[in-house]
């Protein structure tokens, strides 16, 4: 894939892993902190991808994509769904179908 950057996901993870643990050398508690929230927003995020309701799930694998560099997959080609909402409003009733 031209213009990936090979060692942004291992940067990633380094400074994700080492921004708790320098704070908990200087304050553990902070450290303790900083690395239960971590983990709660990595666990709402995948939640939220698996469980969450369809448009919130495409929302998080986007950004599970955004985060590890990874093209958008090509959208579907529904052109029979797009005329039939196009006849809909252009018929004068003002119903989509569904």
């Amino acid at each position: 894939m031209p213009g990936r950057v090979p060692w942004r996901s291992v940067g990633t993870g380094v400074v994700s892993v080492g921004t708790p643990l320098g704070a908990a050398v200087l304050r553990p508690l902070l450290g303790e902190v900083m690395t239960a929230v971590e983990l709660v927003v990595i666990l709402t995020v995948l939640g939220t991808a698996l469980f969450g309701s369809q448009t919130l799930s495409e929302r998080a694998f986007r950004l599970l994509r955004w985060l590890g560099n990874r093209p958008e997959p090509p959208g579907p080609s529904d052109t029979t769904g797009t005329r039939a909402l196009r006849n809909a409003t252009e018929g004068g009733h003002g119903q989509v179908p569904g």
